[in-house]
């Protein structure tokens, strides 16, 4: 249409230098017919839904910018499975595990860590969305799952929150026990699968390691296996875990 547009306004010009080449008359029709053409092709654009398209696609393209390496690696494996449903509107930030400790007074210790062992005492998952404003201020269902190396489910909890414009910060409401845990067998890499709204957004690998080695596997029928506990929350954490990625962070630019 940039073509065009040079060519008949070109013939426009000529036609007004110098009417004996090309009649005024022609010079107008063909200015006419071209910005009618412009209108029927602009008429059928909804110029309201291509202005939220860009918009999500701005907002996409900065939320990726801030996105932690294990956010883009869970995305590119999240796509890649049956599950994903993830679309452009929401971008995974990050997404992780928190390890859990009870000590004897008490009190909980907990950091985030790349990986976890089965003498640990529990993990936790979480994930950062980057919501944008036009799929902000809604609630949403969100969905936890541990898988271990053979792709047997170790734990599963579903939890509704609501979604806000910007980045959200979702911690999961119960946790996996470990080191008491006799259902628990198979070490190797575990997958932390997060889905919202029923959609994978999210594939986690990390290493579950064992210093006693590897546990016999039992098999206990549905009703007893314990997939989640909950938190103690009449314990408050040492520190927030917006505390703690806010260190991990810190650390990782330190270190880079």
């Amino acid at each position: 249409m940039l073509i065009l547009g040079v060519l008949v306004a070109a013939i426009a010009v000529v036609s007004i230098i110098d009417s004996g080449v090309i009649s005024p008359i022609i010079g107008a029709g063909a200015v006419f017919a071209y910005l009618a053409g412009l209108f029927a092709l602009y008429a059928r654009v909804n110029l309201p839904q291509l202005g939220k398209s860009l918009q999500r696609s701005q907002s996409a393209l900065t939320a990726t910018v801030k996105s932690t390496a294990a956010a883009r690696r869970a995305a590119t494996r999240a796509k890649a499975h049956p599950d994903y449903g993830f679309g452009a509107n929401l971008t995974l930030v990050d997404i992780g595990i928190l390890v859990n400790e009870k000590t004897a007074e008490g009190r909980w210790v907990r950091q985030i860590s790349a990986g976890a062992s089965l003498d640990d005492g529990f993990i936790q998952p979480y994930i950062k969305l980057y919501v944008p404003p036009e799929e902000a201020e809604r609630y949403t269902t969100l969905e936890f799952e541990f898988y271990d190396r053979s792709g047997r489910l170790q734990f599963s909890h579903k939890m509704e929150d609501y979604l806000r414009a910007g980045d959200n910060l979702f911690l999961c409401e119960r946790q996996l026990p470990l080191r008491d845990n006799a259902h628990i067998g198979r070490v190797g890499m575990w997958d932390l699968r997060v889905k919202v709204d029923g959609a994978l957004v999210g594939l986690h690998g990390f290493n579950m390691s064992s210093t006693s080695g590897e546990r016999p596997m039992f098999v206990a029928a549905p009703s007893r296996i314990r997939l989640s506990t909950p938190v103690d929350e009449n314990e408050a954490p040492p520190v927030s875990l917006e505390d703690l990625l806010r260190e991990q962070a810190r650390r990782s630019r330190n270190q880079g």
